[in-house]
C-alpha cells in the first residue's frame, strides 16, 4: 500500500509563538476558504492537511535565537483597521531580542552592511502602502485572518525587523556560534542543518514522496541542506515563499564548493516552485530565483507572483491565502479542487 505524500514546513526570521501555537497559525492560514475575496477571487478553498490526512511536520528553530521566551502578544498576529503605535518599550524589546554579532573579516562585515541595506531599500516602497487601499478593508482581532506581523506595524519597527533579518541570516550562512542569554550555545547552520535532516527523515518514514513548504529564511536552510548535505533525503517539490535567496551575498555563502554559481539540487530535488509578492520586502530585492539558481538536468525554479495585501506583504498566512499558491500545493498533493 502506497503511502501519501507528506509536507515538512519551515518557519522564517525573528520570534516566534511556541511550536504549537505557530502550528495552529499555519494550518489555519493555510486551510481557511476564501480569506481574502477582496484580494483573490472565489472560489478560493483552503488546503486542510488535517482533513485530507496529509502527514506533516513543523520544522522549529526560532528556540535557537530566542529558547522559550515565546511571543506571546498575540493581538499583533491580526490586521486591524485602527492605527496603532509601538511605544518605546515596545520597540526596544524588539531591537534587543537578538544579540547582535561581530563580524570578524571584510568579508563578514561587507555581507552584514550589504544585506541590511538591500533589505531596507527594498521595504521602502511597501512602508508607504496602507492596507485599505490595497487590499481592501482589513479583519480585526476576533476576526479569521491571523498574521505573522500586522501590516500596521510602524516603520521603525520595520526596520528593526529588517535589522534583525540580516543578523539572523549572518550567524545561518556563517556558521557562527550564537550563545542565549540563559547560556545555551549553538553553532547556528550545523544546528539548524540536523534540525531539518531529522525531520525530513522522519516524515519519510510516514510518507512516500515529501514537499517542503519554506518562508522567509526558512528558504535558506531549506536550499542549504537540500543542496550541501550529502545525507539529506530525496524531494519531490520544494515550495519557497517570500525568499531572500535571489540576494547575491546570499547566493554567495551557499554555492556548494564543487559549484560555479548556486545551482538546481537536482541530486535531491525534482521541483522547485518559488512564489512571490514584488512588494515583500524581504524577497523584494531579487524576487525571481529562475535566473540566479543555473538549471540542471533540465530542472529549473518556477517563479510564480502572486501579489497579496497590506504594507508588510511578507506574512506567511498572506502568501497561504493565494489561489496560485493553493493550487500549487494542491496539486504537488495530489488535492483536487
Amino acid at each position: 500500500m502506497s503511502k501519501p505524500v507528506g509536507v515538512v514546513f519551515i518557519h522564517g526570521l525573528a520570534k516566534k509563538p511556541s511550536p504549537e501555537k505557530l502550528e495552529e497559525i499555519w494550518l489555519d492560514g493555510l486551510g481557511r476558504d476564501n480569506p481574502r475575496p477582496d484580494c483573490f477571487a472565489a472560489p478560493n478553498p483552503g488546503v486542510n492537511l488535517e482533513v485530507r490526512g496529509v502527514p506533516y511536520r513543523f520544522n522549529y528553530y526560532a528556540d535557537v535565537f530566542y529558547g522559550t521566551d515565546y511571543e506571546t502578544e498575540f493581538a499583533s498576529y491580526y490586521e486591524i483597521a485602527e492605527t496603532k503605535v509601538a511605544d518605546e518599550q515596545g520597540l526596544k524589546r524588539i531591537e534587543s531580542e537578538l544579540v547582535p554579532p561581530t563580524p570578524t573579516t571584510p568579508r563578514e562585515k561587507a555581507f552584514l552592511e550589504s544585506m541590511e541595506a538591500k533589505l531596507d531599500v527594498a521595504a521602502v516602497p511597501t512602508l508607504a502602502i496602507e492596507p485599505e487601499v490595497k487590499g481592501g478593508t482589513p479583519i480585526g482581532p476576533g476576526g479569521s485572518a491571523e498574521l505573522e506581523i500586522a501590516s500596521w506595524l510602524p516603520a521603525s519597527v520595520k526596520q528593526a525587523i529588517i535589522k534583525k533579518a540580516a543578523m539572523e541570516a549572518f550567524y545561518f550562512l556563517f556558521n557562527k556560534e550564537y550563545v542565549r542569554p540563559d547560556g545555551a550555545r549553538f553553532q547556528v547552520r550545523d544546528e539548524l542543518r540536523a534540525r531539518l535532516l531529522k525531520d525530513l527523515a522522519e516524515i519519510r518514514k510516514v510518507a512516500d514522496k515529501v514537499v517542503i513548504v519554506s518562508h522567509s529564511m526558512g528558504t535558506m536552510v531549506a536550499y542549504d541542506v537540500l543542496r550541501n548535505c550529502p545525507t539529506c533525503t530525496h524531494v519531490d517539490t520544494l515550495i519557497t515563499l517570500g525568499s531572500p535567496l535571489g540576494i547575491q551575498e546570499v547566493q554567495d555563502e551557499l554555492r556548494a564548493v564543487d559549484a560555479k554559481a548556486v545551482d538546481f539540487p537536482a541530486k535531491t530535488l525534482d521541483r522547485w516552485i518559488n512564489v512571490y509578492d514584488p512588494l515583500d520586502p524581504v524577497c523584494g530585492a531579487d524576487p525571481q530565483l529562475a535566473n540566479d539558481y543555473t538549471p540542471v538536468s533540465g530542472r529549473t525554479v518556477v517563479d510564480i507572483k502572486e501579489s497579496n495585501w497590506g504594507s508588510w506583504r511578507h506574512t506567511i498566512t498572506h502568501y497561504f491565502s493565494g489561489t496560485q499558491l493553493r493550487a500549487q500545493l494542491g496539486a504537488v498533493l495530489g488535492i483536487g479542487k
